[in-house]
């Protein structure tokens, strides 16, 4: 059991040494939250409504059910509309006979031809027993309810109903958004324009497209035609095919913001436009990925000429206000290279490179200006010298946004929801815009500081940290620090020579209590009723000659006006290891997640067992949409199979998660690599394991109860009689067989498992020693192969963990 709490709070530590422990003001009084628990629980709704109160009765759908809209008349809504009613037809089987009633739907204002950044998408839903309504100030908003009266309906028993309630709601934020890379592998336009659909269905209003790079050049042009014909392999979009995109979206309420990117990943344009460079051509699209060097020459007049012309042929066909420009990852090495570029600098008083791509860009700004676009670019662009009227997009990390906002930017946040990192929607879910992980909000005192340098005994090896301290009595305020990222004290005090603080992290509030004996601090640091000692002793004072206090990034809290410059954020879908067969799987269902955190009100966003509860009903409804995030990949599993029973590969590879961030990517990664191993047919979350796990969890609060203890016995069973059958299909199959030993280890440790119900049935226990035996066993268990992980193995880990012993 120690080692268990040992590797639980090693977990945590690990969690705060990455920088991402704390919330950033954290301690806001809390709401009360705007839909009770209890109605929560009777809804799928996704994203949750800023209030609803649901009235105990129901709305019955017959066949003489229709609509009727009241005063203000606009073509896009009345489109929606009929979609609405097609979308119950194939719901509730119902045929509906024109001149029906039942819906009535008012509002003020039309959708705009130019959707603005700030429509009102606000609504109000009333439902009674005898008629619903539907209110809003736009059409934007009457889009969002109809989406929310979508997800409403439930079909019981024969019976097509909605529940009586009231729904007032609005978005947290303005811009909501998925940017999809179409350039690393090709992304045809039915894959765009079926994700756009579901896009809208969890009112995201924003698809930001990202059509140029080191490997194409995804858009036909007319007026530099080398850039598509040259640069894109034969795969694009016609303008035609853009115009039919555009419009698609904009029916749905959602923004298309196209990417160019400049002045790097500028390859696609030099191949057929090699004049533009910074060093001579030729010039080859770029088969691998990463970063490479082509970039265009900002000291030329003929690049910002070419670029006028197209720009004004690309914003006739984006009609969106804003154009992003990119920005990020500009090599600079070419630049250093050219002698006429470093005479420019020389010439215009230019620094360093940095300033020259300022240049650039506040060249770029004028002509996107000159063409009515505002620019939107990578959180690379930010330099003083830049008009605040351009939006930056944070990235790389959240500070940025923060940073920018206090500069007088707007800025939109993709750090921390990059989709092609695969990581679990909990952890997307737990990301908020306005908080920031890691920040220092305190000033330091020179005059007065103590650093304890401190080592945890969180397992075989101590893990080291510091205490900072600044001021004195009730002045006292300090910083707990772990690999160079420091996290604010939210309490601390010193009683005599113990010190007691606590802190703030996403597992909760960690206490630490120490006492001084000479220059040494001794204590114990930990949460809930986990508690771990710790070592330490003084490291630098302000009294202690010689040393020097560490220098700590203070981030300044966000004013009311800096907050609403974060219009909100979009989820990135990057896709080097992406095709158009599994592009649907690594974006949804998880960006249902991240748009309810973008719509709901933050209190709201905290419940992350009920977030995956809707978000498996959420999964199934967009399957009914069309989407194929779980049709492509039982497909990709059956080919995999290569004529055998596909049945024990479905088994396996359905609780295998593709490996996390970056590493699957090498130098074999292509664009002409096939993307069709275990990995592509694996989940990038396991909605089975997560299933598992809360099996899990509830069957360890209550041993006792027969149907969790059935449902996981029927599993393990499952998975234990599956690995001879997935054997005798793989063994032969290159493919397949890297994961023989994954399927056998499955096996093991749902055998374990499988121990831990029957002696827990039959109250019986293990001597200490057979135990540890076991669990040095398990722990040898290596589950990541092939680019795959055993996304159940920390849940049956703990089914053994929870062996009883005497």
């Amino acid at each position: 059991m120690m080692k268990r709490i040992l590797k639980i709070v090693a977990i945590v530590l690990l969690v705060l040494a990455a920088g991402a422990a704390i919330a950033y003001y954290a301690f806001l009084k809390p709401k009360d939250p705007p839909i009770s628990a209890e109605d929560i629980a009777q809804i799928n709704l996704m994203p949750l409504p800023a209030a609803l109160k649901l009235n105990g009765g129901e709305f019955l759908i017959g066949a003489g059910f229709g609509f009727k809209i009241e005063g203000t008349q606009d073509r896009r809504v009345e489109a929606a509309l009929d979609r609405f009613m097609q979308s119950i037809v194939t719901k509730t089987s119902l045929n509906f006979a024109p001149g029906g009633k039942g819906l009535t739907v008012s509002f003020l204002t039309p959708m705009e031809e130019v959707q603005p950044v700030h429509a009102d998408e606000s609504y109000e839903i009333q439902i009674t027993a005898d008629e619903v309504e539907l209110k809003a100030v736009t059409g934007y908003g009457v889009l969002r309810g109809l989406e929310t009266l979508k997800q409403l309906l439930r079909v019981e028993e024969g019976a097509s109903v909605w529940p009586t309630a009231t729904i007032k709601d609005a978005p947290r934020f303005p811009w909501r958004g998925v940017m999809i890379d179409v350039c690393r592998h090709w992304i045809p336009k039915e894959v765009i324009l079926r994700n756009l659909e579901a896009i809208a269905s969890v009112k995201m209003n924003v698809f930001h497209w990202h059509l140029s790079e080191h490997q194409a050049f995804r858009v036909e042009s007319k007026v530099f035609p080398k850039l598509h014909e040259m640069g894109s392999n034969g795969e694009y979009y016609t303008q035609e095919d853009i115009r039919e995109i555009v419009e698609f979206a904009a029916a749905r309420g959602i923004r298309v913001i196209p990417e160019f990117d400049l002045p790097g990943h500028a390859t696609s344009y030099l191949v057929g436009y090699p004049e533009l460079a910074a060093m001579p051509g030729p010039y080859k699209l770029q088969e691998n990925f990463g970063l490479s060097k082509p970039v265009m020459d900002p000291s030329k007049e003929e690049v910002y000429d070419f670029l006028d012309q197209f720009i004004g042929e690309m914003a006739a066909l984006f009609p969106d206000t804003y154009f992003h420009m990119g920005g990020d990852e500009v090599d600079f090495g070419d630049w250093d290279l050219n002698p006429s570029i470093v005479a420019f600098k020389q010439a215009n008083g230019i620094q360093n490179n940095h300033d020259l791509q300022a240049y650039f860009n506040q060249r770029m700004e004028k002509i996107l200006t000159k063409h009515g676009k505002k620019m939107v670019g990578w959180e690379e662009i930010a330099n003083p010298n830049l008009s605040k009227e351009i939006v930056v997009q944070s990235w790389i990390n959240h500070k940025s946004l923060f940073r920018n906002v206090q500069a007088g930017h707007q800025a939109i946040l993709s750090a921390g929801y990059y989709l092609d990192y695969k990581l679990p929607a909990s952890k997307h879910y737990e990301l908020d815009p306005e908080i920031l992980p890691g920040a220092v909000t305190i000033e330091p005192d020179s005059l007065n500081w103590n650093q304890y340098e401190i080592a945890i005994q969180a397992g075989e090896s101590p893990m080291h940290a510091e205490i900072l301290l600044y001021g004195v009595d009730d002045e006292l305020r300090g910083l707990f620090g772990m690999k160079g990222n420091y996290t604010e004290l939210g309490e601390v005090k010193w009683t005599g020579n113990v010190l007691d603080m606590s802190f703030v992290s996403q597992f909760g509030n960690m206490k630490a209590s120490g006492e001084l004996e000479g220059d040494r601090l001794v204590g114990t640091l930990g949460f809930g009723l986990i508690s771990i000692p710790f070592k330490g002793k003084l490291k630098g004072s302000s009294k202690l000659p010689g040393t020097v206090a560490p220098k700590i990034e203070k981030m300044e809290p966000l004013t009311p006006i800096q907050k609403s410059g974060i219009l909100g954020g979009e989820a990135a879908m990057w896709t080097e290891l992406v095709s158009a067969q599994t592009i649907d799987s690594r974006i949804w269902p998880r960006t249902a997640a991240i748009a309810e955190k973008w719509w709901s009100p933050q209190e709201l966003t905290v419940d992350v067992n009920d977030m995956y509860r809707r978000l498996e009903v959420v999964s199934a409804e967009l399957v009914a949409m069309g989407m194929k995030h779980i049709s492509n990949l039982i497909e990709m599993r059956n080919e995999l199979a290569e004529g055998k029973d596909a049945a024990p590969v479905q088994v396996l590879v359905d609780v295998l998660e593709e490996v996390k961030y970056m590493q699957r990517m090498s130098l074999e990664n292509t664009v002409s690599k096939p993307l069709t191993d275990v990995a592509d047919a694996a989940h990038a979350e396991s909605m089975k394991a997560v299933k598992f796990g809360q099996q899990v969890d509830a069957y360890l609060a209550d041993t006792s109860s027969t149907q969790h203890t059935k449902s996981i016995r029927l599993q393990l069973e499952q998975w234990i009689a599956n690995h001879s059958k997935f054997e005798e299909v793989a063994t032969g199959n290159p493919r397949l067989e890297s994961v023989i030993k994954t399927s056998e280890e499955l096996k093991l440790l749902a055998e374990m498992s499988l121990r831990t119900l029957d002696l827990k049935g039959q109250k019986k226990v293990i001597s200490v020693a057979e135990k540890k035996v076991i669990l040095g066993q398990i722990n040898l268990i290596e589950t990541t192969r092939s680019g795959t992980l055993l996304a159940v193995e920390p849940h049956l880990k703990k089914l053994i963990q929870a062996m009883p012993e005497k």
